[in-house]
């Protein structure tokens, strides 16, 4: 484990930067801008407990809508400021054939520009399927019931890997959906409202819990409901 404060060059070795990790435009030299641990696995990136985000393109976000208009939604994202994202910025979308989300809605979004001193624009566009945003099938758009909660930045991360112990485990005796935003907002939807929150709560707790502890956790669980 290899600490950093602000300030301080990080050795990218042929990796992207991540989150706490800026580039030099002049040098290419990379350093860190908030204080952390250094992770270096997919991406060189600074860990920590902070929850206030900001914006990089190319990240998927969870947000909130809290006001529209003809041209776009205002999506909170848990940033210093509001992001926009376009009525026709979806598959498919046409003046005549867009979304219409009501204030509140939750929204899963691709960040299709960030600049510190503009506003960051949003996108539901997703270049990987020719579905139409209306399907439901599409990976990007509107998250239909369930619920959402916020966690520090760096447990989102972690719940974005591939091999997440807590998720692997709870998805081998329940049927769950969940969509976690690199912004630290994320979004749950089990068959019941009480699983629902049981789920919640497990993600919760095993942040600083051990596999094993982890292990025992699920198990208290699966036992509740059998």
């Amino acid at each position: 484990m290899e600490l950093c404060l602000p300030g301080d060059e990080i050795p990218l070795n042929g990796l992207e930067p991540g989150s706490g990790v800026a580039v030099d435009s002049d040098s290419g030299r990379a350093f860190a801008t908030t204080a952390g641990v250094l992770r270096t696995e997919d991406e060189v990136r600074v860990e920590n407990l902070r929850k206030r985000y900001v914006p990089r393109q190319g990240d998927c976000v969870v947000g909130i809508v809290m006001g529209r208009n003809a041209d776009f939604f205002k999506v909170d994202i848990r940033a210093p400021s509001p992001a926009f994202l376009p009525t026709l910025a979806w598959n498919g979308a046409t003046k005549r054939n867009r979304p219409v989300l009501e204030i509140g809605t939750l929204v899963y979004a691709r960040v299709e520009a960030a600049h510190p001193d503009l506003d960051t624009e949003l996108s539901c566009v997703d270049p990987d399927t020719k579905k139409s945003w209306n399907t439901g099938e599409v990976l990007l758009g509107e998250l239909k019931g369930g619920l959402s909660f916020e966690v520090a930045l760096s447990a989102a991360q972690r719940l974005l890997d591939v091999d997440c112990f807590i998720l692997d485990r709870l998805g081998k005796d329940f049927a769950y959906e969940l969509c976690v935003g690199q912004n630290g907002r994320v979004w749950l939807s089990a068959p019941t409202a009480r699983e629902t929150v049981l789920l919640l709560q497990a993600i919760r707790r095993s942040f600083g819990m051990s596999n094993v502890q982890i292990e025992a956790m699920v198990g208290k669980m699966v036992g509740l409901f059998s």
